[in-house]
Protein backbone atom coordinates (compact mmCIF):
# COMPACT_ATOMS: atom_id res chain seq x y z
CA UNK A 1 0.00 0.00 0.00
CA UNK A 2 1.48 3.71 -0.88
CA UNK A 3 -0.48 6.52 -0.25
CA UNK A 4 0.48 10.44 -1.49
CA UNK A 5 -0.21 14.35 -1.19
CA UNK A 6 -0.05 16.00 -4.35
CA UNK A 7 -0.61 20.21 -5.05
CA UNK A 8 -1.48 21.10 -8.28
CA UNK A 9 -2.39 24.50 -10.50
CA UNK A 10 -3.92 25.11 -13.43
CA UNK A 11 -3.29 28.72 -15.43
CA UNK A 12 -6.01 28.94 -18.10
CA UNK A 13 -6.38 32.04 -20.50
CA UNK A 14 -9.95 31.96 -22.43
CA UNK A 15 -9.90 34.24 -25.55
CA UNK A 16 -12.93 32.33 -27.15
CA UNK A 17 -15.87 34.19 -28.04
CA UNK A 18 -18.54 32.01 -27.07
CA UNK A 19 -18.16 28.07 -25.34
CA UNK A 20 -20.83 26.41 -27.19
CA UNK A 21 -20.02 26.98 -30.34
CA UNK A 22 -16.30 29.03 -30.85
CA UNK A 23 -16.12 30.79 -34.21
CA UNK A 24 -12.95 32.99 -32.92
CA UNK A 25 -10.17 32.79 -30.29
CA UNK A 26 -8.67 30.22 -28.25
CA UNK A 27 -8.15 28.37 -25.45
CA UNK A 28 -4.61 27.47 -23.58
CA UNK A 29 -4.28 25.58 -20.01
CA UNK A 30 -1.41 25.08 -18.37
CA UNK A 31 -1.63 22.25 -16.04
CA UNK A 32 1.04 21.26 -13.00
CA UNK A 33 0.96 19.31 -10.33
CA UNK A 34 4.09 18.10 -7.56
CA UNK A 35 3.59 14.54 -5.40
CA UNK A 36 5.84 13.86 -2.28
CA UNK A 37 8.97 15.70 -1.72
CA UNK A 38 8.32 17.73 1.16
CA UNK A 39 4.75 17.00 0.86
CA UNK A 40 5.40 13.74 2.00
CA UNK A 41 4.12 10.02 1.22
CA UNK A 42 5.26 7.39 -1.06
CA UNK A 43 4.13 9.44 -4.64
CA UNK A 44 7.38 11.19 -5.67
CA UNK A 45 7.20 12.88 -9.13
CA UNK A 46 6.48 16.35 -10.84
CA UNK A 47 3.62 16.39 -14.02
CA UNK A 48 3.17 19.41 -16.68
CA UNK A 49 0.63 19.77 -19.29
CA UNK A 50 0.05 22.61 -21.96
CA UNK A 51 -2.79 22.45 -23.94
CA UNK A 52 -3.71 25.36 -26.51
CA UNK A 53 -7.39 25.46 -28.51
CA UNK A 54 -7.31 27.46 -31.52
CA UNK A 55 -10.37 28.27 -33.41
CA UNK A 56 -10.76 30.42 -36.88
CA UNK A 57 -14.25 30.64 -39.27
CA UNK A 58 -14.56 30.17 -42.65
CA UNK A 59 -17.77 31.82 -42.59
CA UNK A 60 -20.64 31.81 -40.48
CA UNK A 61 -21.10 28.35 -39.67
CA UNK A 62 -18.06 26.68 -40.44
CA UNK A 63 -14.50 27.00 -38.07
CA UNK A 64 -11.45 25.07 -37.71
CA UNK A 65 -10.43 23.65 -34.36
CA UNK A 66 -7.05 22.88 -34.05
CA UNK A 67 -5.50 21.08 -30.25
CA UNK A 68 -1.96 21.00 -30.08
CA UNK A 69 -1.27 19.51 -26.33
CA UNK A 70 2.07 17.86 -24.71
CA UNK A 71 2.96 16.98 -21.27
CA UNK A 72 5.95 15.32 -19.22
CA UNK A 73 6.13 13.34 -15.92
CA UNK A 74 9.36 13.18 -13.77
CA UNK A 75 10.26 11.24 -10.75
CA UNK A 76 11.42 12.49 -8.17
CA UNK A 77 14.36 10.41 -6.48
CA UNK A 78 13.42 10.72 -2.74
CA UNK A 79 16.00 8.50 -1.51
CA UNK A 80 14.32 8.58 2.13
CA UNK A 81 12.00 6.57 0.97
CA UNK A 82 12.68 2.73 -0.07
CA UNK A 83 8.91 2.51 -1.65
CA UNK A 84 8.84 5.50 -3.29
CA UNK A 85 6.90 5.53 -6.73
CA UNK A 86 4.41 6.95 -9.50
CA UNK A 87 1.54 6.04 -9.55
CA UNK A 88 0.02 4.37 -12.18
CA UNK A 89 -3.20 6.64 -12.43
CA UNK A 90 -0.55 9.74 -12.77
CA UNK A 91 0.80 8.47 -15.94
CA UNK A 92 0.16 9.24 -19.92
CA UNK A 93 -2.90 7.24 -21.01
CA UNK A 94 -4.71 7.85 -24.89
CA UNK A 95 -6.81 6.03 -27.22
CA UNK A 96 -10.77 6.17 -28.16
CA UNK A 97 -13.00 8.84 -25.80
CA UNK A 98 -10.28 9.48 -22.87
CA UNK A 99 -13.25 9.70 -21.04
CA UNK A 100 -11.85 7.71 -18.34
CA UNK A 101 -8.24 9.28 -17.68
CA UNK A 102 -7.15 9.26 -20.66
CA UNK A 103 -6.32 11.48 -23.91
CA UNK A 104 -8.75 11.40 -26.87
CA UNK A 105 -7.18 9.56 -30.11
CA UNK A 106 -9.93 8.94 -32.02
CA UNK A 107 -10.07 5.65 -34.29
CA UNK A 108 -8.23 3.53 -31.35
CA UNK A 109 -9.33 1.53 -28.44
CA UNK A 110 -9.84 2.91 -24.93
CA UNK A 111 -6.11 3.57 -23.60
CA UNK A 112 -4.60 1.01 -26.04
CA UNK A 113 -1.56 3.66 -27.07
CA UNK A 114 1.88 3.84 -25.16
CA UNK A 115 3.63 1.26 -22.89
CA UNK A 116 1.63 -1.61 -22.96
CA UNK A 117 2.49 -5.35 -21.26
CA UNK A 118 -0.18 -7.81 -20.24
CA UNK A 119 -2.16 -4.08 -20.54
CA UNK A 120 -1.54 -0.68 -20.61
CA UNK A 121 0.62 0.49 -18.22
CA UNK A 122 1.29 4.44 -19.20
CA UNK A 123 3.66 6.58 -20.19
CA UNK A 124 5.55 9.81 -18.93
CA UNK A 125 5.91 11.90 -22.30
CA UNK A 126 2.80 13.02 -24.72
CA UNK A 127 2.51 14.44 -27.23
CA UNK A 128 -1.40 14.97 -29.18
CA UNK A 129 -2.51 17.25 -32.85
CA UNK A 130 -5.77 17.20 -33.64
CA UNK A 131 -7.94 18.62 -36.70
CA UNK A 132 -11.51 19.77 -36.76
CA UNK A 133 -13.61 21.00 -40.07
CA UNK A 134 -16.94 22.17 -38.17
CA UNK A 135 -20.13 22.69 -39.37
CA UNK A 136 -22.99 24.29 -37.86
CA UNK A 137 -26.17 23.22 -38.18
CA UNK A 138 -28.34 24.37 -35.46
CA UNK A 139 -27.59 27.18 -32.45
CA UNK A 140 -30.60 26.34 -30.33
CA UNK A 141 -29.49 23.97 -29.61
CA UNK A 142 -26.24 23.91 -30.68
CA UNK A 143 -25.78 21.00 -33.24
CA UNK A 144 -22.93 20.65 -35.59
CA UNK A 145 -21.24 18.00 -37.77
CA UNK A 146 -16.87 17.64 -38.11
CA UNK A 147 -14.73 16.11 -40.28
CA UNK A 148 -11.26 15.05 -37.95
CA UNK A 149 -8.02 14.07 -38.15
CA UNK A 150 -6.08 13.30 -34.70
CA UNK A 151 -2.73 11.85 -34.38
CA UNK A 152 -0.68 11.29 -31.01
CA UNK A 153 1.55 9.15 -28.70
CA UNK A 154 2.57 7.83 -25.41
CA UNK A 155 6.07 7.27 -24.87
CA UNK A 156 8.05 5.97 -21.64
CA UNK A 157 10.78 8.19 -21.80
CA UNK A 158 13.07 10.52 -24.22
CA UNK A 159 14.80 8.03 -25.48
CA UNK A 160 12.25 6.08 -27.31
CA UNK A 161 10.44 9.31 -28.60
CA UNK A 162 9.44 9.06 -32.42
CA UNK A 163 7.74 12.03 -33.97
CA UNK A 164 7.38 9.38 -36.85
CA UNK A 165 5.58 6.89 -34.75
CA UNK A 166 2.52 9.14 -34.19
CA UNK A 167 -0.50 6.76 -34.37
CA UNK A 168 -3.06 8.81 -37.09
CA UNK A 169 -6.55 8.92 -37.39
CA UNK A 170 -9.42 10.74 -39.45
CA UNK A 171 -12.98 10.12 -39.15
CA UNK A 172 -16.44 11.85 -38.83
CA UNK A 173 -18.61 12.77 -35.76
CA UNK A 174 -21.43 15.04 -34.64
CA UNK A 175 -21.98 17.23 -31.27
CA UNK A 176 -24.81 18.15 -29.24
CA UNK A 177 -25.11 20.61 -26.42
CA UNK A 178 -27.60 20.53 -24.22
CA UNK A 179 -27.76 23.02 -20.93
CA UNK A 180 -28.93 20.45 -18.72
CA UNK A 181 -27.12 17.63 -19.67
CA UNK A 182 -23.69 18.68 -21.24
CA UNK A 183 -22.65 17.36 -24.95
CA UNK A 184 -23.77 14.44 -26.35
CA UNK A 185 -21.38 12.96 -29.25
CA UNK A 186 -21.23 10.35 -31.64
CA UNK A 187 -17.80 9.63 -33.69
CA UNK A 188 -16.73 7.17 -36.03
CA UNK A 189 -13.10 7.11 -36.84
CA UNK A 190 -10.78 4.42 -39.09
CA UNK A 191 -7.20 4.17 -37.05
CA UNK A 192 -4.24 3.93 -40.42
CA UNK A 193 -1.57 2.55 -37.96
CA UNK A 194 -0.79 -0.48 -35.35
CA UNK A 195 -1.19 -0.79 -31.95
CA UNK A 196 0.37 -3.55 -30.12
CA UNK A 197 -2.88 -5.83 -29.75
CA UNK A 198 -3.26 -4.93 -33.72
CA UNK A 199 -0.49 -7.47 -34.52
CA UNK A 200 0.92 -5.05 -37.18
CA UNK A 201 -1.97 -4.15 -39.19
CA UNK A 202 -3.78 -0.71 -39.20
CA UNK A 203 -6.24 -0.86 -36.60
CA UNK A 204 -9.11 0.05 -38.35
CA UNK A 205 -12.34 1.72 -37.43
CA UNK A 206 -13.64 2.36 -33.73
CA UNK A 207 -17.08 3.93 -32.96
CA UNK A 208 -17.06 6.42 -29.99
CA UNK A 209 -20.14 7.46 -27.80
CA UNK A 210 -19.47 11.01 -25.91
CA UNK A 211 -21.82 11.81 -22.98
CA UNK A 212 -20.76 14.68 -20.43
CA UNK A 213 -17.87 15.93 -21.95
CA UNK A 214 -17.20 19.28 -21.58
CA UNK A 215 -17.06 21.34 -25.01
CA UNK A 216 -13.76 22.22 -26.67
Amino acid sequence: NTSGASISQIITRDSRNRPEYPTDGSKMNLTSTLAGSFLGGNHNYIKNSFEINNFSSISEKTVISQIFKIGNLSYINNSNNANSIVPISARYFMGGSGMSYGEMLRGYRENSIGPYLTGPTGGNLMLKYSLEFRMLFSSDPTVYGFLFADMGNIWSDYDVVKLTDLKRSAGIGFRLYMPMLGVLGYDIGYGFDSTIIDDGKAHGWEHLFIFGMPMN
